[in-house]
């Protein structure tokens, strides 16, 4: 069976910047009673927007709007109920700044994008999974709930998130390939994210729901050593396109709605890719690192580069806890009756 662990700091690099949800690529489970925790730290680096042009909304047109530095520190556990099920838990701490320099663009919160780091934690991320088949190809379908854990800046550059609610349906879905290549295996992963609604003033509701696809090449160089291909993607339904920032109106700053919103119900979609490595320190104790680039994208950033490297434990609670308190005692034996 594939190591599992290393797709958890891969999705907490991007998952602040809303490329993918926390959701991993998690096509196997764990047996009853087995549980991990997860600590990663991320770091992305956003050199260019994706804009369009007059002529064509839709083209790919990068456009520097300052650079933006995105550091995180996310933390993930999870426990397997059953055989078939599985809950997990995670929280990102995401730290930003925005570099402004000539021809970057203005400030959109100047107490955030004033050119130093700012951080808080991000959004609750909590996930179910079944293991509805297992071989030779297992297949889990999950749910998700992506909830802000509390009432953050969304309109920065510097902005840990987008401060919205989201509850997702989708299916992970992997296979060896020993047949093919001893030692490899591939995972892929499709999810429909029903996005929260944004009233913008003069427009109304507006839909941005979003489709996310990921895929996860991988082969083990030896037992203890791991090497992956890493793709993913998302595109949105609805949402507004952008072409330049005259289209948000005047003035550009807050007290325009549209331009307020404008990192929320954007029409986005992007395309990355990457690899990554992994090793097991020992048999429950992995390390993982690993980098995306963003190759296409419309609408929204661009992350020319993204690191992220983390160490997941697995372990059984009660073996933890009966090593710690020791085994129970043996109860005392009634008084024989006279």
């Amino acid at each position: 069976m594939p190591d599992r662990r290393g797709w958890t700091s891969f999705l907490f690099v991007v998952g602040f910047l809303a490329l993918t949800s926390s959701v991993r690529a998690q096509a196997w489970l764990p047996p009853a009673g087995e549980a991990y925790f997860s600590l990663s730290y991320g770091n992305v680096f956003i050199t260019e927007h994706y804009l369009g042009t007059p002529t064509d909304p839709g083209d790919n047109v990068p456009s520097n709007r300052g650079h933006i530095r995105s550091q995180s520190v996310g933390a993930e556990v999870g426990y397997a109920i059953t055989n078939r099920w599985e809950v997990a838990f995670g929280l990102p701490f995401v730290d930003a700044k925005w570099y402004q320099f000539e021809g970057a663009g203005r400030p959109h919160d100047p107490h955030i994008d004033n050119g130093e780091y700012h951080g808080t934690f991000q959004d609750y991320h909590l996930t179910v999974l079944f293991q509805l088949v297992r071989d030779p190809v297992a297949l889990t379908p999950f749910v998700s709930a992506v909830i802000p854990s509390h009432d953050y800046q969304y309109f920065a550059h510097a902005a840990a998130g987008r401060d919205l609610r989201e509850y997702t349906l989708g299916f992970n879905i992997g296979g060896n390939l020993d047949r093919l290549v001893p030692g490899a295996y591939v995972q892929a992963r499709y999810s429909y994210a029903f996005v929260e609604k944004v009233f913008v003033e003069t427009i109304g509701s507006i839909r941005h729901d979003r489709s996310n696809g990921a895929l996860e090449l991988g082969y083990f160089v030896t037992p203890s050593i791991g090497v992956r291909f890493l793709a993913t993607g998302f595109y949105t339904h609805g949402g507004l396109v952008f072409t330049q920032p005259a289209d948000y109106g005047t003035p550009l700053d807050a007290t325009n709605p549209v331009f307020l919103h404008h990192d929320q119900v954007g029409h986005d979609s992007a395309l990355s890719l990457g690899g990554g490595l992994s090793y097991a320190l020992t048999g429950s104790i992995d390390a993982y690192a690993t980098y995306l680039r963003t190759i296409v994208g419309h609408g929204g950033h661009k992350v020319d580069n993204g690191f992220a490297f983390g160490v997941s434990w697995g372990f059984s609670p009660k073996r933890v806890i009966r090593n710690v308190f020791g085994p129970r005692s043996p109860g005392r034996e009634p008084p024989p009756r006279p």
